[in-house]
């Protein structure tokens, strides 16, 4: 188990915060944090990351970099795996469990029984977190929206801000278009910052200069004032400076390089004066559980045959993430075949998703986490639709040691499910 009894008796209270409604309004963050005292207020050289995908990445490079480069850093992620406290990294280190249920009792006194949401409330657990560590630097990863998001608060240190590639996601909550999403994750950007825009469609770069426009910010756009290529397994990243030399990141992916060029010119953007060498091994050292994550030792090898097989897990849920990782699989693929290991929950769009791997994948085993995932009867369905061969099973295991046992040389991809990942991954410790 990842975590112990009496915290997970305290994080299932919490999980039952949540109103009925949510209200796209930052009222209710607002006021916990001011009864708090404020303590965003507090941190210094704050960088906020939102986006659709590579936001994760990208604060993990920024992360590691600083960290390389000796700085104390402070990082609040959004999603996590198995263990809940991950969500709350000072140097790299989980919050200790104690001190997290201290922070909990803090904070719920302050909140006196009054409406907010869980997210809400995890995030000024942060606030108070990290004013307390009183790092040089502080991250801090947005939920799933900008303006609305519970990190969209009056930093007063606020240094730079990046926005990730940006596309379909989360429609229930920041609308039915590419535009009004793109409004929703613009509006956490502030006057007087320097933004750093990742690689972007066309369409959505319209969207952010019309949201951006009116706004005094020193922006930076991928592919215009930087850019990174990859040259002989060497990461060649280029600005107006001029070209860095630097080793490839460590995370598996095309799409790494680009996190990692978003985050060298985000630092670069607020001044640091960063050392090549450093660079490299804050790169090198970026390693992300649940992201292209190729499974080398731990319980789950004991599923599949370790010296043929290859076992993957991907937690991406969209569109987009779906595209990444079947590029990756088909880069790596050779002669061998691709199973799917799949999951999701009945928020994503499935069909838009599983449509990247049509002609790439052999079949598809599918399973049900929990409640809010898709029936394994309509996966199936959709599956056949896009003429992928499809059938269930009870567990992600259980569907992985009978693809390693019907083909020995297999690649298995756990996938389409953070969630299910984190389950999977916690079965490995």
């Amino acid at each position: 188990m990842a975590h112990s009894k009496k915290l997970q008796f305290i994080l299932n209270k919490l999980y039952e915060l949540n109103p009925d409604k949510i209200e796209l309004k930052l009222d209710r963050v607002l006021r916990l944090a001011n009864d708090l005292g404020d303590p965003h207020k507090k941190l210094k050289n704050v960088i906020t990351v939102t986006g659709t995908n590579g936001k994760g990445g990208t604060a993990f490079y920024l992360k590691e970099i600083l960290q390389a480069h000796g700085y104390a850093v402070s990082l609040f992620q959004s999603p996590f795996l198995y263990n809940f406290l991950t969500r709350f990294l000072i140097n790299g280190k989980p919050l200790d469990e104690e001190k997290f249920i201290n922070f909990v009792i803090e904070v719920d006194k302050a909140n006196n029984n009054q409406d907010i949401t869980f997210f809400e409330y995890i995030t000024c657990i942060a606030f108070k977190v990290f004013a307390e560590a009183k790092s040089d630097f502080n991250i801090m990863e947005t939920g799933l929206g900008g303006k609305y998001d519970s990190t969209n608060v009056d930093y007063q240190d606020l240094k730079a801000q990046v926005l990730t590639p940006i596309s379909m996601d989360h429609k229930d909550f920041l609308g039915d278009t590419l535009k009004e999403i793109t409004h929703n994750k613009c509006g956490i950007i502030k006057n007087n910052t320097n933004v750093i825009i990742a690689k972007q469609s066309n369409e959505v770069l319209r969207f952010i200069d019309e949201e951006l426009k009116r706004k005094k910010i020193k922006r930076y756009i991928f592919s215009e004032d930087f850019n990174v290529n990859e040259e002989n397994n060497r990461m060649i990243f280029q600005d107006d400076d001029g070209l860095i030399d630097l080793d490839m990141p460590t995370m598996k992916g095309s799409f790494q390089i680009q996190n990692a060029a978003v985050a060298i010119k985000t630092l670069k953007s607020i001044g640091l004066k960063l050392d090549n060498k450093k660079i490299s091994d804050g790169i090198k050292n970026t390693e992300i559980e649940g992201r292209i994550q190729h499974i080398t030792n731990g319980k789950l090898l004991s599923y599949i045959h370790e010296e043929t097989n290859t076992l993957i897990l991907d937690g991406g849920h969209n569109e987009q993430a779906g595209k990444s990782l079947a590029e990756y699989l088909e880069k790596i693929k050779g002669k061998r075949s691709i199973y799917l290991v799949f999951s999701m929950l009945t928020s994503k769009d499935l069909k838009a998703y599983l449509s990247n791997f049509s002609s790439l994948i052999t079949e598809i085993k599918c399973f049900k986490l929990r409640e809010n995932f898709y029936e394994t009867k309509y996966i199936i369905k959709q599956a056949k639709e896009l003429g992928i061969h499809a059938n269930s099973n009870s567990s992600a295991t259980e569907a992985i040691a009978q693809l390693a046992i019907q083909d020995p040389n297999a690649i298995i991809v756990v996938c389409g499910s953070l969630y299910s990942v984190g389950k999977v991954l916690e079965q490995n410790i």
